[in-house]
């Protein structure tokens, strides 16, 4: 029986030697690679965090000692040495594990976690409690260097500063977020990981520290202080030191020992703590230490027989696409200026950040300054298109509102995995963006259909810029469809248009929902009812023609919309359509009052209605009314 198979609960570690934690550390990569390969999810970060994770709860007491992972993704080891090893079978799958910690799974995760950079404000909250009811545990944050660059971060340490709250902040800095981190934070952190004089001298401290014999504590105290001070000479800044956090490091992220040491010295601190360990991305599998940025989050596919991991050939998808459109229109226009969130593999702008570099920004994980950063250049005079996931665009919401909204900035927001998004669950869902924009004045939001009407859409929008404007797209393959040509429709403001003509309903399509429309028509005719298929492209605005078009008909109309009920284009067109003819027959299926599950894009389309089959019943049901 491998050490593995004797861990059901963080109490099993506490026995165990440091040459057993040695082993546990090199079962767990292999368990890693082989599950995590198969069922698809985020890889490299967790091969990272083995040791760091290990050591964590050999020395603390968790639950009580709460563990907060920020971000959440690189909470799987955690997840095993929590008693759920044997769900890594259903890794992100319907009904199956989370790739994020959950409450709902176990009393570890002591928070559900899926966006970055809010764990030292939960910390401090859960902190600031702990004092005032008396507690005596630990609170712990692991939080990447890559989190760091979002405001959230400074606004959560100037409180645990200010009350002096004792949390332990872990650093974990392998020099990445998803792709490799760039800006001011990120070389303040290499500052400190290279200044080879400050550690060298702190290493000689530590030596003669250790090996004196005789030496009492506080000839170590006169030691430690004299590190310190030098410290606070060869490493600019001081930034931790400076507002009231002690610091500590960096040290080295792998090694278990040194880690379990520090973890007994520190744990019951009265004081925050930062600790800096460096760790490396994808550490113990060779493809993913080459190219963390690739195996960060994976499919769920076998490992090739070189040990590689393919990618799944599906086609182009909605990403691509537009990272090639946004490439031609601004060889075209010197003005296109294309803006991120750390996010710029993700969604497709790597080729554009090469060609055009100067006319590009990755911000870092900082989502309000990205849209700010945007509305700057476009009073100067650019077309900003801000390209980030519409579940992270939310956190920007004042900015959209106040800033952008209010202003009517010409800008375009192009929103990647907008709609019901495959494996990530609850906290990726990019359900909301059709509501939340819909309710500030001056937006505009289009709706491509498919992979040619993404392009078109692109193409108008920068040259019609009259204020803000989005474009969203899902995360799926890019397709065309036999049926509809949308170059022969030009692009009105709130137009919409008709694709396939039908005498029996109208079924209102939005977005890239037009493919289960299409399917839904076919499954109808088999029952005698011939539906005319109605592309909306636009959730607002929506013009009068096409209020009265769809008001006036005898036929029952029914929408079919890929974001929440509430707020959303359907709930606007049913009560429209009321209003203009209170006798018409009208339904339609979006998301309901919930945050969607764990599911692939087909199992959550058929959990919400919005598959061709579950759209073709309620048809039925609404033209024999």
């Amino acid at each position: 029986m491998s050490l593995l198979d004797k861990i059901n609960s963080p109490s099993d570690l506490k026995g165990l030697r440091n040459s057993d934690l040695k082993q546990l550390a090199v079962e767990i990569r292999s368990f890693l690679i082989e599950n995590v390969t198969k069922t698809g999810g985020h890889l490299s970060p967790n091969l990272g965090v083995v040791e760091l994770t290990i050591a964590l709860h050999y020395v603390f007491d968790s639950p009580q000692d709460g563990i907060i992972w920020d971000v959440g993704h690189q909470s799987y080891v955690h997840k095993i040495l929590t008693g759920r090893r044997s769900g890594f079978n259903s890794l992100r799958m319907k009904g199956g594990l989370s790739g994020y910690p959950s409450p709902m799974e176990s009393e570890h995760d002591i928070i559900h976690a899926g966006h970055s950079s809010t764990s030292l404000s939960i910390a401090s909250g859960i902190a600031h409690a702990k004092n005032i009811n008396g507690e005596k545990t630990a609170t712990i944050a692991v939080i990447g260097d890559g989190s760091f660059t979002a405001g959230l971060v400074y606004e959560a340490l100037n409180t645990i500063s200010h009350l002096g709250l004792p949390i332990i902040i872990i650093l974990n800095d392998n020099g990445m977020s998803i792709s490799e981190n760039i800006g001011g934070i990120s070389s303040y952190f290499n500052l400190i990981r290279t200044s080879e004089t400050y550690l060298k001298f702190k290493r000689r401290i530590e030596f003669m520290a250790g090996k004196m014999p005789g030496i009492g504590r506080p000839i170590k105290r006169v030691l430690y202080n004299l590190k310190e001070s030098v410290s606070d000479i060869l490493i600019p800044g001081k930034f931790f030191h400076d507002i009231g956090i002690a610091y500590y490091g960096p040290f080295d992220g792998h090694n278990i020992k040194k880690l379990t040491d520090i973890f007994e010295e520190i744990r019951y601190t009265e004081k925050p703590i930062l600790l800096h360990l460096l760790t490396k991305k994808g550490k113990g599998y060779a493809p993913s230490e080459e190219d963390p940025t690739h195996y960060h989050g994976i499919s769920g596919i076998s490992v090739n027989c070189d040990d590689s991991i393919p990618v799944k050939a599906d086609g182009i998808s909605y990403s691509k696409t537009f990272g090639s459109k946004i490439c031609e229109l601004a060889a075209k226009d010197d003005g296109i200026f294309a803006v991120t969130a750390a996010m710029e593999t993700g969604t497709g702008l790597t080729e554009f950040a090469r060609l055009f570099k100067e006319r590009f920004a990755d911000v870092g994980i900082a989502e309000q300054h990205a849209v700010d950063f945007g509305v700057g250049l476009a009073l100067k005079g650019y077309k900003p298109v801000v390209c980030i996931y519409s579940t992270f665009l939310q956190r920007g919401y004042d900015q959209l509102l106040h800033d952008v909204g209010i202003g009517n900035i010409k800008m375009l927001f192009c929103l990647d995995r907008a709609g019901l998004v495959p494996d990530d669950g609850e906290t990726h869902q990019g359900i909301f963006d059709i509501a939340y924009m819909r309710m500030i004045p001056n937006f505009r939001i289009m709706l491509p259909s498919c992979k040619s009407e993404l392009e078109m859409m692109m193409e108008f929008a920068l040259d019609n810029l009259e204020g803000p404007c989005s474009i969203r797209y899902p995360k799926d393959v890019a397709d065309n469809f036999i049926e509809y040509n949308p170059y022969e429709y030009p692009i009105e403001w709130g137009a919409g248009n008709v694709v396939v003509k039908g005498d029996d309903c109208i079924l209102v399509s939005c977005g890239t929902l037009l493919k289960e429309a299409l399917a839904a028509r076919k499954l109808l005719e088999n029952n005698n009812i011939v539906a005319e298929i109605f592309n909306l492209r636009f959730a607002k605005p929506i013009n009068k023609e096409t209020l009265f078009y769809l008001s006036d008909a005898d036929k029952p109309v029914f929408l079919i919309e890929e974001g929440i009920e509430s707020g959303g284009v359907g709930e606007y067109l049913y009560t429209r359509i009321k209003q203009l003819n209170p006798s018409k027959q009208v339904g339609y299926s979006a998301i309901c009052d919930s945050f969607p599950p764990v599911g692939s894009r087909e199992e959550l389309l058929l959990y919400y209605d919005l598959t061709a089959s579950k759209i073709a019943d309620k048809i039925k049901v609404l033209v024999n009314k």
